[in-house]
């Protein structure tokens, strides 16, 4: 009896070691070619992927917003690490068919919280979900944070020229949202 003792005070030792000791999975940089950059400095910058391939490489599941201000013509997606593969920050850009302006949807998502980025402002709304999100930037180029499950994520929208800024702002709220539906 008393081995079995032994043994079940072992098993849990472990497992709670186990639960405990829970590593941040790392970017998975095969496939992915690294641009130019100084010996031993972050960021380090990847070559632009397709939405699949940056999807498999990141160390976090990739939702991508599926309701946008604006028909998309042309997407990219851009990796970069910010420390051992293991703070990673994705740039997806969303552009509509341009017609002699520079429209643009920028998405952004990290698992840490770049130190130049602030998060909260004044301006708080709600995602459909309920999840807080904060405005900052401008009338021209509203920018939308929030973090949610341990991600960051930011959205900014350059807006076309003589819209109403109400409207497209209520879009930028709905594209966020549109990311956990």
């Amino acid at each position: 009896m008393k081995k079995w003792g032994w043994f079940v005070v072992v098993i849990l030792a472990v497992l709670l070691a186990g639960c405990s000791s829970e590593e941040k999975r790392t970017l998975n940089d095969k496939g992915l070619t690294l641009q130019e950059h100084p010996k031993g400095a972050y960021p380090r910058y990847y070559d632009q992927v397709s939405k699949k391939k940056a999807q498999k490489a990141v160390p976090f599941s990739l939702e991508l917003p599926n309701q946008l201000p604006f028909k998309v013509a042309l997407s990219t997606y851009q990796i970069s690490d910010w420390g051992e593969k293991r703070n990673i920050l994705v740039d997806s850009v969303f552009y509509p068919e341009q017609q002699g302006q520079n429209v643009y949807l920028a998405y952004r998502v990290s698992n840490f919280l770049p130190k130049t980025e602030k998060l909260e402002t004044n301006e708080e709304v709600e995602l459909s979900d309920g999840t807080d999100a904060y405005f900052s930037g401008s009338a021209d180029l509203p920018i939308l944070a929030w973090k949610k499950d341990g991600l960051f994520y930011k959205m900014e929208y350059l807006m076309k020229e003589g819209t109403d800024r109400k409207a497209e702002k209520k879009k930028l709220i709905e594209a966020a949202s549109s990311v956990f539906e």
